[in-house]
């Protein structure tokens, strides 16, 4: 190897800066802001938190169900392994495990939760197949499912790779000197691996404790720690020193994984000499093993069947006649072409950038004499362990306020840090079996360092650096956890509109872009491995000749091809951002109807593309608006009246309306109402039937043990609607007896608390409970549109909440300027349309249809602010309990 050449250094100091900055003062950071107390360094924060009994609920109900998960996966991605490695099955059946096995990785996690919804769920796909409901698939069950359809792949392939060390001939020695199947099995193939088993079960435990996708869709009444870290970091009321302190305690688990790996490393192994022997044929091991493998890949897919059904019917499950028109609502929207370049962008410039990092890190570490380069060693492993939340966490607290928020760079370095342990060590297993002499031979030839690298190295390793690429690029297009606190109007991506779609329930446009990620990352699968493939040959030097022609004409075609793609995406998607700059950004926790009707009033009146809209849950935009304050994105808002007041109050960050309106009602001088949302009780009409229920006339009635797990609600903490439902029970009951309702519903609800004030109306529609509550224009919209769908205004009373429009202080006065005539725009222009959904007269001469007005139309006797929201919180909280 070379002696330390100045260049090394350079290299090396450049990507130990990079982690210092972008993973070890992050994580400093987030430790410091959980001992930062009102009066100097305190353990308030943790005390708070480890008292809790949600957090003590979340942590075991997590450690439970991802201990469970990380058993199962070992089992089964092992006896994947072995049918591939150790028998001689049919040869089509294995190239299906090969290919099966990886398909769950072209998908988001939080596209799992709806995929089992679809196919479990009391109208699923497989429970119209069977005739019956197979299990109960919200809470442990369902996590338990998505969890480990998530693990088994990086599991197989963990396993996978070490079987390729077990050499057969050992087993036929075994058998040949009369061990029984049991002690030959233990001394030939379970020894050898129990390092790498463990290895899969810590990898396993870890991915599922920090997963946050597939809680967001399934978790229900389960509460876990990865949601419970996103409700207090974006719920209605933030608290960002708690969630810090829930972050670092999430790290816990990683680092009990670290010593548990490094004790397990003394038990793996490394063979340099497997022979070819092939096995002695056993048609009873091969057919068990086929056909067991065979099942399990053939239910993992089967999960997702749903997912390529669903989208091309009318309604799903009860018109399945063929259409495109789910299809032709997402990619005629001007704003998926955005987020598709915005994926693109981060994708691609991950896999260049990341690889270029990983790459150079491990040509330090396996192919120079340089001294502490076991630093990378150990950075990897950190890397392998914090959790994408807790990284994105930290990010988040590393950067609010500065010009790195809201950025695309923070994402790409976000998702770089993320996932540099597999590529990292994927180039150096490659570097370290090549001939050392290499670098040798080029400097005895007057060649620099970094010259033989690229005549040599580089194109001897071209393989693994396309797989690099590869891995690096699919799971940044999936990745949620790492950029959930990370995304804005301007960087938001396919997975994170997921996440957005998910508030309005919309699972028919969640699975058309879940679709499209898979088609994408498929297709760059397909292209990496054919290029692996066609041109190994090529990277494979037979001779000088070939070695100066071939080889050198590969590697450069590869590279630019990369890079070539990569800068296309990345010029596009800047060119689009810049654009976007100058765009006023409108933030809404408005549903469907309502943003509707803000864009046609504002495309109507010449804005069209002269803004962003991004829609938040009613908890994020408000935990947004308190702790961010002016510092937020967005130019223009439209939210919950009451918390526009309390953002005011704290943060002073709303300009007066320099327009005059004619509201019936009082209101501040910075905002004006837009829409008033009313709570009703809404059923479906077939499984009130099918249960032999009788339709319900009052919140009352649900608390009836005939509606047990056929009842759903919104989640208070989540969902501005869930507080209409608790007004409503508070002022017909009073606050004891309202507690006793609560508890009695809640207990009726179970599994079916939504996070979302859409979630209830969506689940009757399914079929999946009998009842909700939620919000009462959904349901009319739904029963005139056909569904089984009715609604009734309970004796409780119709309460409502009223939404208003206002504009934040900003520096750029042109931009505030163009926000403040766009609110103007949507008083004037939108109420129309407005009002035929939500049925309440907000203006002088105004009028609302006798048919669609509310029965019991109420108003709270008290004024309704945060801290009211808060104490009603605890209440419901209480409630659960």
């Amino acid at each position: 190897m070379y002696s330390v050449k100045k260049e090394m250094r350079i290299i090396y100091w450049m990507i130990v800066l990079l982690f210092a900055a972008f993973l070890l003062i992050p994580l400093i950071l987030l430790f410091i802001r959980t001992i930062q107390g009102e009066q100097g360094l305190s353990l308030q924060h943790f005390q708070a938190v480890i008292i809790d009994p949600a957090f003590g609920e979340a942590v075991w109900n997590s450690m439970k169900v991802s201990g469970l998960t990380a058993v199962i996966t070992t089992i089964i991605a092992f006896v994947l392994a072995y049918s591939v490695h150790c028998t001689k099955m049919f040869p089509p059946i294995q190239k299906i495990i090969r290919i099966g096995i990886l398909i769950p990785m072209l998908l988001p996690t939080i596209t799992y939760g709806f995929a089992i919804i679809y196919s479990f769920g009391k109208q699923g796909l497989l429970t119209k197949i069977f005739g019956t409901e197979l299990f109960h698939i919200y809470g442990f069950n369902g996590l338990l499912l998505g969890y480990v359809i998530y693990t088994i792949p990086p599991a197989f392939l963990l396993i996978n790779n070490a079987m390729m060390q077990v050499d057969k001939k050992y087993m036929i020695v075994s058998k040949l000197m009369g061990d029984g199947v049991l002690r030959s099995f233990n001394n030939t193939v379970l020894r050898p691996l129990i390092g790498t088993l463990g290895g899969a079960f810590v990898l396993s435990f870890i991915l599922s404790f920090t997963d946050f996708g597939i809680p967001a869709s399934l978790g229900g009444a389960y509460n876990v720690v990865a949601t419970q870290l996103y409700q207090v970091m974006l719920g209605s009321i933030p608290n960002f020193n708690h969630g810090a302190v829930i972050a670092v305690l999430m790290l816990l688990p990683s680092v009990i994984g670290i010593f548990l790996l490094s004790y397990l490393d003394k038990f793996n192994f490394h063979n340099d000499n497997v022979s070819d022997m092939e096995l002695l044929e056993n048609k009873k091991r091969d057919s068990i093993f086929g056909s067991l493998s065979a099942v399990i890949i053939a239910v993992m897919l089967s999960v997702f069947a749903v997912i390529f059904i669903a989208p091309f019917v009318n309604s799903y499950p009860y018109d399945m006649s063929f259409t495109w028109r789910h299809f032709q609502s997402v990619f005629e929207s001007s704003e998926l072409s955005f987020v598709y370049r915005n994926s693109l962008l981060i994708a691609a410039s991950t896999a260049l950038l990341g690889t270029v990092v990983a790459y150079f890190s491990a040509l330090l570490a396996a192919r120079t004499n340089m001294k502490h380069t076991n630093v990378l060693d150990i950075i990897s492993i950190i890397c392998n362990t914090v959790p994408g939340m807790v990284l994105g966490l930290s990010y988040l607290l590393l950067i609010n306020g500065s010009t790195l928020k809201g950025t695309f760079l923070i994402i790409i370095l976000c998702n770089i840090v993320h996932y540099f342990t597999t590529p990292y060590l994927m180039a150096k297993n490659t570097l370290s079996k090549m001939n050392p002499n290499w670098e040798i031979a080029g400097g005895l030839f007057g060649d620099a360092w970094l010259k033989t690298i690229w005549k040599v190295i580089l194109p001897n390793s071209m393989t693994t650096i396309i797989e690099m690429f590869s891995y690096y690029f699919i799971n940044s297009m999936v990745t949620i956890s790492g950029i959930i606190f990370l995304v804005s109007s301007q960087t938001v991506v396919l997975a994170s509109k997921i996440k957005e779609l998910q508030h309005f329930a919309k699972f028919n446009e969640i699975f058309v872009l879940s679709i499209l990620i898979f088609v994408t990352n498929l297709l760059v699968k397909l292209i990496c491995d054919y290029v692996q493939k066609h041109k190994k040959a090529s990277f494979a030097p037979k001779s000088k000749k070939s070695e100066g022609i071939n080889v050198m004409k590969a590697m450069k075609q590869a590279i630019l091809l990369l890079i070539t793609v990569s800068l296309i995406f990345v010029s596009v998607a800047c060119s689009n951002s810049t654009s976007a700059n100058e765009k006023v950004v409108i933030a809404t926790n408005g549903d469907e109807e309502a943003i509707t009707a803000i864009e046609n009033a504002l495309n109507e009146a010449g804005y069209e593309g002269k803004y962003l809209l991004r829609s938040l849950g009613t908890s994020e935009l408000g935990g947004k608006l308190m702790a961010e304050g002016k510092d937020i994105e967005a130019d223009l808002v439209t939210m919950s009246s009451y918390f526009l007041e309390s953002a005011q109050q704290q943060n002073d960050m709303f300009t007066d309306l320099t327009f005059d309106t004619k509201a019936i009602d009082e209101h501040p001088s910075f905002y004006s109402p837009i829409l008033a949302i009313t709570g009703a009780i809404f059923v479906n009409t077939e499984v009130l039937k099918e249960n032999g229920l009788k339709m319900p006339e009052s919140i009352m009635e649900l608390t009836s043990p005939e509606y047990k797990d056929l009842v759903s609600i919104p989640n208070i903490a989540d969902s501005s609607t869930g507080w209409l439902l608790v007004q409503a029970i508070l002022t017909e009951y009073g606050e004891e007896e309202g507690k006793e309702v609560l508890e009695k519903l809640i207990a009726n609800v179970g599994p079916h608390l939504e996070s979302s004030g859409s979630g209830p109306i969506k689940k009757v529609q399914a079929g999946e409970v009998a009842a909700g509550f939620g919000l009462r224009h959904q349901a009319v919209k739904a029963k005139e549109e056909g569904a089984p769908i009715d609604y009734i205004d309970p004796t409780e009373g119709n309460f409502s909440l009223t939404e208003s429009v206002a504009v934040v202080k900003k520096d750029d006065k042109e931009k505030t300027k163009l926000a403040m005539e766009m609110a103007e725009t949507i008083i004037s222009n939108a109420r129309q349309e407005l009002i035929t959904n939500y049925p309440v007269a907000l203006y002088e001469g105004e009028t609302v249809d006798d048919i669609n007005k509310p029965a019991h139309a109420k108003q709270y006797a008290e004024q309704l602010t945060v801290e009211l929201l808060e104490e009603h919180q605890q209440l419901f909280t209480k409630s659960k309990q």
